[in-house]
């Protein structure tokens, strides 16, 4: 009999690529629940059954752009009272404990994000027959997430230290993204974690040809905190030869916006819209070159490795970075591109006007031949030797 997980996320799993992905490698192998924000505010709450997995969505709350002064504000208050518990049980997740009752005895529970930990801790402290095991992945070092707000970090960054030293020693394991933020968590909070990439599925892609113009993608969110407007400024630093596609959205009002309104006189940048999650990786493949160009301007930001890196890789780009500790270690040993001496708009530009295309070409191959690998291919043996390790202990 298959063992028992249930996964858990404070977002639609089927729209964020780490829990998506990981329900991908667990459902042949578990009997998978999934335990998900709706994001569709015209069905709130329910149920279906896709691919053996069963999911059950709570309603969606409103995002800070949907939120009236007085909500935000009366939130701002609860963080500054030190009134945690109002951010964690909110209405719309009234349900959660419900749904996990109605499930048949688990035996692992996959906390997707730290705000629903509270909600995993107290259900398994509860349970009678069999205690699930919890398994908490840390995508970010939350305490950290904004840290030059300072607004930020005396209420929703107090609220996530409270998070992490309340709940986080009640976990079973845990795991992040990368070396660095799993060190971090070790040595704030004593918490192991197993380093898990952010590895997207395989697909049997070539190279594509390079044309006279070399297009450069850049795709993700685009936001002040991630100096997102340094896109412009690389834009007008480029070749004649150079033209840069910016495949993005922004979470905060009117940031995108005013972005694509700077731009219009750039000949030389375009806005595309995004596509759907599983379409991003054989799309982006039409390009030559990703960029990443996260500032160097807080713990999480310095030491990212995100999605995009991993994607670019299985789209056979070059990619160009700044030097972020992390990826600048995968560039190098694998050599699938360059990254920048400098976290500046004008130090990775330099990089992209000294290629040529027989480089790009060249680094476009290494991405090729090494894109099996840095796919959940390898991730999934991990992934389940972790889980394996967890549901042996007593």
């Amino acid at each position: 009999m298959k063992k028992k997980v249930a996964i858990l996320c404070d977002c639609d799993a089927s729209k964020r690529p780490r829990p998506f992905r990981m329900i991908e490698m667990l459902k042949e192998i578990y009997e998978v629940f999934c335990i998900s924000k709706s994001s569709n505010r015209d069905l709130p709450s329910g149920f279906s059954n896709t691919d053996g997995v069963k999911y059950f969505y709570f309603p969606p709350d409103k995002t800070s752009k949907e939120r009236t002064q007085e909500e935000n504000e009366a939130i701002l208050h609860h963080c500054l009272n030190r009134d945690f518990d109002k951010l964690i049980e909110t209405p719309n997740r009234e349900v959660i404990t419900e749904i996990l009752s109605a499930l048949p005895p688990l035996d692992l529970i996959i906390i997707e994000d730290i705000t629903l930990l509270p909600f995993a801790t107290r259900f398994a402290h509860a349970s009678c027959k069999i205690r699930p095991k919890l398994l908490i992945d840390l995508r970010e070092f939350y305490p950290l997430e904004y840290e030059n707000d300072a607004l930020w970090m005396e209420t929703f960054g107090a609220f996530f230290e409270y998070l992490c030293q309340t709940y986080l020693p009640a976990v079973d394991g845990a795991m992040s993204v990368n070396t660095a933020i799993a060190q971090k968590y070790k040595e704030v909070f004593g918490i192991p974690c197993e380093v898990l990439h952010s590895l997207p599925p395989f697909y049997d892609l070539l190279p594509s040809e390079i044309d006279d113009t070399i297009g450069i993608i850049y795709h993700g969110f685009l936001s002040p905190d991630r100096d997102s407007k340094n896109l412009l400024e690389i834009a007008t630093r480029l070749d004649e030869r150079f033209c840069l596609y910016v495949m993005g959205m922004s979470n905060q009002a009117g940031f995108f916006e005013s972005l694509k309104s700077q731009a219009l006189g750039l000949k030389n940048l375009k806005f595309l819209p995004p596509v759907p999650m599983g379409d991003i990786i054989p799309f982006c493949n039409r390009f030559d070159i990703g960029i990443i160009t996260l500032p160097n301007n807080s713990f999480n930001n310095t030491f990212a490795l995100p999605n995009k890196f991993f994607e670019y890789i299985q789209s056979r780009l070059c990619v160009v970075a700044y030097p972020s500790p992390e990826i600048k270690a995968i560039i190098e040993s694998s050599g699938v591109g360059k990254t920048a001496d400098k976290f500046s708009p004008e130090s990775i530009a330099g990089v992209l006007n000294a290629l040529d295309q027989a480089s790009i070409r060249a680094y476009k191959l290494a991405s090729h031949n090494v894109a099996f690998a840095m796919s959940i291919a390898s991730n999934k043996p991990k992934i389940i030797a972790i889980i394996e390790s967890l549901l042996a202990q007593n």
